[in-house]
């Protein structure tokens, strides 16, 4: 599977961002900012994250200027509960093509039919805290699969507390190439650090095999 810096066919544009959060604080804070950049331009909104953080970026939305109760309302704000979700678009242990489009591709694609799709998912997340990273990439893959069918503007959140563990850097760079960019806040201090220290690592083992 490709990942492109933004993935361009026929009408379909998207691009598919991933950020380390060091609190549920500034995940709320930076995913509201995401957010409501989205709603300003008129798009419509997903939200698949655990419910504790879905009052808490609502609450940021709301001090953003959001009127979310209306959003929800109207249809341009659709929330959905990441831990049920993902139990239910999962087969033996891994993320299942075909649950996944039934569970979240056909409802991206109802919203999608009335304009670009913004989102934020975290059922990655829930994944790398268990130590799945393999099911996570392969759930990375399927949002990649459905970008290339509609239009979206999707952002991965994960605790940079997963992968503080050098045994875990890997998992984290593998993380990163699965996704068309990385963004940073100055005030994730630890995400930061760890996404520097893994890819120096990366970057030494590769000269001493040279």
């Amino acid at each position: 599977m490709t990942v492109r810096n933004r993935t361009t066919r026929g009408h379909v544009s998207s691009e598919h961002i991933v950020q380390f959060f060091d609190s549920d604080e500034s995940r709320a804070r930076n995913v509201a900012a995401f957010l409501a950049e989205g709603f300003a331009a008129g798009e419509r909104l997903l939200v698949v994250a655990r419910p504790a953080n879905v009052t808490a970026i609502f609450k940021q939305l709301e001090v953003l200027g959001v009127p979310v109760a209306a959003a929800v309302e109207s249809g341009m704000l659709l929330a959905k509960d990441a831990e049920e979700t993902l139990r239910r678009l999962t087969y033996q242990g891994m993320p299942d093509a075909a649950l996944f489009d039934a569970r979240v591709g056909e409802e991206a694609r109802a919203l999608a039919s009335q304009g670009r799709i913004r989102a934020y998912g975290e059922m990655v997340d829930i994944l790398a805290r268990r130590g799945e990273v393999d099911a996570a990439i392969k759930l990375e893959g399927l949002w990649n699969d459905l970008a290339e069918r509609v239009s979206l503007f999707l952002m991965c959140g994960y605790s940079a507390a997963h992968f503080v563990s050098t045994s875990t850097h890997r998992a984290l760079l593998d993380i990163c190439r699965a996704h068309s960019g990385v963004h940073r806040d100055a005030r994730d201090p630890l995400g930061d650090w760890l996404l520097n220290a893994a890819h120096n690592s990366a970057a030494s083992s590769s000269s001493l095999r040279h």
